[in-house]
């Protein structure tokens, strides 16, 4: 290929090809390029992004599902005996599992498979509210607290504030290991009055 002088007036930016493709080819405002451009598959009427601004929506009712599901399992999981557990195991035997012990199962299922679906339509909010990039929602699938925390960061990167769910959420988990501390630690105490565990 050869390089077409043109007239210095005219700035860079793409012509017709002067070596007769239909294409356009990029002039540099000194020299032709090898850069082509067909300008039939211009694309128009193309919608503008939306502009984060300081009313752009952060909050919305699916992150704070997501936050708050988890108190749903500390309810049900406050009310298994754990005594009875600790004695069965200290017995070196085994029991089917009760009825309190089964609806903690499935709370705790369930309260996992929504929390991965409430990030997927959380994710594809923020990203009709306009918020570029937000934390994927695949995160979930490992722990809904990574998913609000990931989010969150990312949301206060890009707008500025947002931050809320995830100090919601780990409160919520500092309460939870709190409150099976102390249930594990009663049980103990039960079994145990004296503080010694026999050999």
């Amino acid at each position: 290929m050869t390089d077409t002088p043109a007239p210095r007036a005219h700035p860079p930016g793409w012509y017709a090809d002067p070596m007769g493709s239909p294409r356009q080819r990029w002039w540099d405002g000194t020299r032709w390029t090898d850069d082509l451009h067909d300008p039939a598959l211009e694309v128009y009427g193309v919608t503008a992004p939306a502009v984060i601004g300081p009313n752009t929506a952060v909050y919305n009712p699916l992150i704070w599902a997501i936050t708050l599901l988890p108190l749903l399992v500390l309810y049900t999981a406050s009310s298994v005996d754990v005594t009875a557990q600790l004695e069965l195991v200290m017995a070196g035997s085994t029991a089917p599992p009760t009825s309190e012990e089964v609806t903690n199962s499935f709370v705790s299922f369930g309260v996992y498979a929504a929390s991965v679906a409430l990030a997927l339509f959380d994710r594809r909010r923020l990203l009709k509210d306009g918020v570029t990039k937000p934390f994927h929602w695949a995160w979930a699938f490992l722990s809904a607290g990574i998913y609000v925390i990931g989010r969150s960061v990312i949301v206060r990167r890009r707008v500025g504030r947002g931050i809320a769910p995830a100090w919601v959420w780990a409160a919520i988990f500092v309460v939870s290991v709190i409150a099976s501390v102390s249930q594990m630690t009663d049980a103990v105490n039960t079994l145990f009055p004296n503080g010694s565990i026999p050999t």
